[in-house]
């Protein structure tokens, strides 16, 4: 079986998360179940202290579950050490966060390049592929720009770049237009939508109603438990 016959990206089963021992023990997470198919924009939706924000450090490979299953297209993650899980991260997830983590410095090709850079991708391809990604963000124009010469809007989508340059099977986004004004947040959104069209799987965690009802599929953490919404649009109030 290759990994393009594995139905699902993401399978996580009976994932629990505890913090401490005894009376002090906080459950973040709750004997969760998860499942994301190939090419689904799923939108994960909590209130802050809701659990969101470990499921995110979990599904990414930042921290570990104390209990459960967690297989990323196909492989159990708890059998992998700290490099082959490093290695995992850097290949397989794409990630997106709220606060953009460019480096101020280097221009917007050199950021998107670093994943390949951690790889040891040759210099030439690097930069041939991180045009690429550039150029599928709509921003091939604004390579040699650093991110104090960009939009909010447009650094977010450098990061988007970055994290679609190794051709990852999981796009991870973490708040991503929590930083962006409303122009800039439709036109992340916007192209979180095309790369869904064209067949990205997607997890997107957020606290804004408004944002989950953009994704295919809508789950709700609450106090450590998934709950699921449903389609499109049914989160929205």
């Amino acid at each position: 079986m290759t990994i393009a016959d594995v139905p699902h990206v993401l399978d996580v089963r009976g994932l629990s998360k505890v913090y401490g021992t005894g009376e002090t023990a906080v459950h973040a997470l709750r004997d969760v179940d998860l499942t994301v198919r190939r090419g689904e924009y799923v939108a994960v939706i909590g209130q802050s202290g809701s659990g969101k924000s470990t499921l995110l450090n979990v599904l990414g490979c930042l921290d570990a579950p104390t209990s459960g299953r967690y297989l990323l297209e196909g492989l159990d993650v708890a059998y992998l050490d700290e490099r082959q899980q490093a290695v995992l991260r850097n290949r397989q997830i794409g990630f997106v966060f709220q606060a953009f983590n460019l480096i101020p410095r280097t221009s917007a090709l050199a950021n998107v390049e670093l994943p390949l850079v951690y790889a040891g991708v040759g210099r030439r391809v690097r930069r041939e592929r991180a045009l690429a990604a550039l150029e599928l963000v709509g921003l091939s124009g604004r390579a040699d720009h650093r991110p104090n010469q960009l939009s909010g809007g447009q650094q977010q989508r450098v990061a988007v770049a970055r994290a679609l340059v190794t051709s990852p099977a999981l796009l991870l986004a973490d708040e991503p237009t929590g930083n962006l004004d409303s122009a800039s947040t439709a036109d992340v959104l916007g192209l979180f939508d095309r790369l869904h069209a064209a067949g990205r799987t997607i997890v997107l965690i957020t606290h804004d109603d408004e944002v989950a009802a953009r994704a295919e599929r809508v789950v709700v953490v609450t106090d450590g438990r998934l709950t699921e919404v449903g389609p499109r649009r049914v989160a929205a109030r």
